[in-house]
């Protein structure tokens, strides 16, 4: 559970200790749950130093840090078959970490191993966030 922001932030930075290089990450949960705020700290503890926007317009901002960050962003996604189209897919499964809002929209398109991390909104600023590994 976190009660700010600042909480969520360092919950991530907790979590971005636990990923190497490659790992894909989901981001689950309504608009204004906390998922940019936790990509960005996930960017923070990997060295990334410039501003990491939500990708909402633009579907995937890419970041240098220690290693690649890709923040994608699927809410304005139709299909899985626009991921394709769009070549964004080939990121799911890279050298850098991927982290995806909104991964629902393309459930299909997941890789064989990853995290899934869920926003579930308790209060104005209270969220429950549930942590998942899947894959082996």
């Amino acid at each position: 559970m976190t009660e700010s922001p600042e909480e969520t932030s360092q919950l991530a930075r907790r979590f971005a200790k636990r990923l190497v290089p490659g790992d894909w990450v989901g981001l689950i949960g309504a608009l204004g749950a906390g998922k940019s705020v936790f990509a960005r700290a996930v960017g923070e503890e990997w060295g990334v130093q410039t501003a990491m926007p939500s990708p909402s317009y633009t579907l995937m901002n890419a970041h240098r840090g220690h290693c690649m960050i890709y923040h994608v962003d699927l809410y304005r996604v139709g299909s899985p078959d626009e991921l394709d189209f769009a070549g964004l897919t080939q990121y799911f499964a890279g050298a850098g970490i991927c982290l995806v809002e909104w991964p629902e929209r393309a459930r299909s398109m997941w890789p064989e191993r990853g995290w899934t991390v869920s926003f579930e909104v308790i209060g104005p600023n209270t969220r429950r966030i549930t942590i998942e590994r899947f894959g082996t």
